[in-house]
Order: C-alpha cells, then structure tokens, then sequence
C-alpha cells in the first residue's frame, strides 16, 4: 500500500468513461477535465487523424455526413463494445496525453466497463489501453460507477437497482454490498431511439434525416408517454421521392409514437429483471426505489413510465448523463479504499 501511495504521488491517476457517444476523462485531484463525442475523423485508408490531432471529438462529429470521400468519419464504439481497436487506441492516446500534461511516467488509468463484457473482451481493453500509453488499467463495473456517481450507499447490506440508460446499451443492475447481484444489458438506448426517429421519418413522410437532426428531435419532442404537448418541430431532410430537399414539421406524438417500440423494450427487460428478485430484495427496492441514470434519463415520462411498470419510485440524480463519470471520479480519490472492487485484466495474463 506504501509503495501504491508513493506511486500516485508521481504519476497522474486518471479515469476515462468511455462511451458510445461520449467519452469523459476525470484526473485525481482535477475532476472532470475534458468531455468530447467519441469521433475520429482520419484520412482515408490510414490511422492518420487529420489537423494533428485535433479532429477528435467535437471537430470529427461536425463532419458526420459531410465528410468528402477522402475522409473517414468512425465511431469507434458501437453498443457500449469496441467495434475498431486501432481507433479506440488512438482515442485513449490522445486522452492520455492530455490528462499527463508533459509527465513522462504512464498514468494509473480506470475505464468502466459492461457488466456482460467478457473476459476476452476486458484483456483486449486493458492491452489497447496499455499500447495507448496507460500504466497499469482497471476496470470498475458500469452500475457501480453510476450507483457511487448517483450518491447512493451501494456497499451496505441493502439492494440498489441502477438503471444506465445511454447511447449504445441500457445497463440494468441491483447492487449489495457493493457488489452486483443481478444484471442485464440490453443494446437498445439512446441511439435507437434516434434510429426510431429516423425511421418514422422515412416511412411516414418519405424523408431522410440524419443521426444530428433525430437527436435533436428526440430531445426537443422526445417523451416516453402519450399526451405530452409542446410546439411542434419544423426539420428538414431530403425528399427521396423528389430528390430535393424537403421540411416536415413533426409533433410531439409523431415523436412518442416512434419511440414506442425502443422504450417497450427497454421497460419491458427492466420487468424481467425485477420479477427474478426475491422477497428481501424486491422488499428493498420499494423501500430504496429505483435509480435512473445516463442520458436519455430525463426523457419526459420516462420515470413516470417506469414507475406504472414496476410499482417502485423512480429517482432521477441531477446531470444523470455525469453519474458514470462522477463515480469514477470518487474511485480516484479514495483509490486504496476502493481497489478491491477493481479489476485489473493484467493479473490474469
């Protein structure tokens, strides 16, 4: 434990929630320093990121469906998984270097991971962290993260359901004694939901939009119940059937409409997972309620919803999207304390 001490006093521990939309980087002692969408914009055929470096983030995703054919737009996540190593890599470089700030020792580094990831799956992460120039990687379970974010007291003898619905995965978890005790991920999250949008779009009015245009549907018209009223959404597209382009104005029960079926799903698994509970944790769960976390949590009537679904209160935190990165956050301050609940995929090699 000394020489672990030592060590953090040296080097920059750092912690990186990496998601499919976006990515957050925290740093011991700085909090939450850097928050970009998880894009890289790279010349075509190579690993080669354009404008040295800078096309990450906010830069590459501006280019999503207006990069020329020179230009490769990625995502490099894609339901909460790695769908392109060298990229991922490359992504974590460059938040590495960012949180070490000219330190030449390679810093502790903390990613969150799926509770469904495999151990095959956590090595690869670990050995793409290491080449993108970490120090020792540990991993911290997704429910954990965001229970520890939300405040709640996750290490007693009490069950905790955590509910982290973000871009790529709904993660659905009840934590005890600071471990999990039952769980599931589902890919059907935020980014469905614009797929939904999308697709409605398509189908009712012969219009394509792209993922910017849905997601600014989904947030501005966006709700989980029928009978929500706002102002309705003029949006433009191209007409498939004139071949130009086209405006539609949308209200919101076209919007509810066609979030139905991913939020069906959705309310549907967290269902499942709370009729497998015994009595003394179901008896915990209307007692503690349920805690609704990531993005797509303040989604109007999404509480409410599921709320008529499992007869248990919903809370929601405030900045739901920042409980994962808070939590990890709280990790790196009390490192020592919380290194039994770490993984270190290392220790397996």
């Amino acid at each position: 434990m000394v020489v672990s001490r030592l060590f953090g006093l040296f080097s920059t521990d750092m912690a990186i929630d990496l998601g499919t939309s976006t990515t957050r980087l925290c740093v011991r002692g700085r909090g939450l320093v850097s928050e970009e969408p998880t894009v890289l914009a790279v010349k075509k055929g190579t690993h080669e990121v354009l404008d040295d470096g800078r096309a990450i983030g906010r830069t590459a995703r501006k280019m999503l469906g207006r990069a020329p054919l020179s230009i490769d737009v990625i995502r490099p996540l894609r339901s909460g998984s790695i769908d392109d190593f060298d990229m991922t890599r490359i992504l974590l470089a460059h938040f590495i270097r960012t949180a070490r700030n000219g330190s030449w020792i390679a810093p502790r580094l903390l990613i969150n991971a799926s509770t469904d990831l495999s151990d095959v799956a956590k090595t690869a992460l670990q050995q793409v962290a290491d080449r993108a120039g970490a120090g020792k990687v540990y991993l911290l379970d997704q429910p954990r993260a965001a229970g520890l974010g939300a405040g709640q007291p996750i290490h007693e003898a009490h069950g905790h359901m955590i509910i982290d619905i973000g871009a790529g995965t709904t993660d659905i978890s009840v934590l005890s004694l600071g471990d999990v005790v039952e769980s599931r991920s589902i890919p059907v999250a935020g980014d469905a939901m614009d797929e939904a949008i999308t697709h409605y779009v398509r189908n009712r009015y012969n219009i394509l939009i792209g993922p910017d245009t849905a997601e600014d549907v989904k947030i501005r018209l966006g709700s989980a119940l029928p009978g929500e009223e706002g102002p309705p959404l003029e949006i433009t597209g191209y007409g498939r059937d004139v071949q130009v382009p086209r405006s539609v104005v949308l209200g919101t029960d076209e919007v509810q409409r066609a979030l139905d079926r991913p939020l069906s799903i959705i309310i549907d698994s967290i269902g499942d997972l709370v009729a497998r509970l015994g009595p003394e944790l179901s008896s915990d769960l209307m007692e503690s309620g349920i805690t609704l976390c990531g993005g797509v949590a303040s989604l109007p009537g999404l509480a409410d919803r599921i709320y008529a679904s499992t007869n248990t209160r919903v809370h929601v935190p405030q900045e739901p999207g920042l409980t994962v990165a808070r939590g990890l956050e709280l990790v790196l301050k009390y490192f020592d304390e919380f290194r039994p609940f770490l993984e270190c995929p290392e220790d397996r090699i």
